[in-house]
């Protein structure tokens, strides 16, 4: 017999032990019911088997390919929105930009905004993305094509391997994602990207940044 990890699972557990903790948090604050420490653990390595289950085989060699190579929409109807976020390490400021635009390129919509209080440039990245993404259900847009120039926060979406720093504002880009008909977050390069970050640049230098 093969001889598993005493999980059952290969990969981390951190994001499956952190939602499990959340929704325990949630029914006790909400419903008073109290959920045992091992049905918590017991409900996160469950998911975590679940998912491996489900998985792809073939998914980990395709996934190089996805990360650095867009794949074009396959409707004309298919909105365009790059996001980008600038940080600055003095202050823990950040500005985060957003653009729509049409496959013509012409743009349809910008928009940026300055947050205080952020505790890395990935964090940064990850507000934008999902700023952008509410801000396309705002216009009720249902085919959005969201493109980043951060390579590690496109890798951390596709996987679904959430870091810690990330887990909250992931789990929001993964939901609000579900609304949408169609919906695909590439990484592409900054040349790609040039509108969105001059937004964000220009929002970091804002002199009343929102507290986050």
């Amino acid at each position: 017999m093969v001889s598993l990890p005493p999980t059952g699972v290969s990969t981390c557990l951190t994001s499956w032990l952190l939602w499990n903790i959340w929704t325990a948090r949630s029914l006790l604050v909400f419903e008073n019911r109290q959920i045992p420490t091992t049905t918590v653990v017991s409900k996160a390595c469950s998911s975590g088997r679940e998912w491996l289950q489900a998985q792809v085989p073939t998914s980990t060699q395709l996934r190089p390919a996805l990360l650095e190579f867009e794949i074009p929409p396959t409707r004309m109807d298919v909105m365009l929105c790059n996001s980008d976020a600038a940080w600055s390490s003095a202050n823990h400021r950040a500005g985060l930009g957003w653009c729509f635009t049409d496959l013509q390129s012409t743009v349809i919509q910008e928009q940026s905004r300055a947050l205080a209080h952020i505790s890395s440039p990935l964090v940064a990245e990850a507000l934008a993305m999902r700023e952008a993404m509410l801000e396309a259900k705002r216009l009720s847009l249902t085919k959005v094509w969201f493109r980043t120039d951060s390579r590690e926060l496109a890798r951390a979406i596709f996987s679904k391997s959430y870091p810690v720093e990330l887990f909250g504002v992931l789990m929001d880009i993964e939901i609000l994602s579900s609304s949408f008909i169609f919906c695909f977050i590439p990484f592409v390069g900054r040349e790609y990207n040039v509108a969105a970050d001059s937004l964000a640049k220009a929002a970091l230098s804002c002199s009343s940044p929102a507290l986050y």
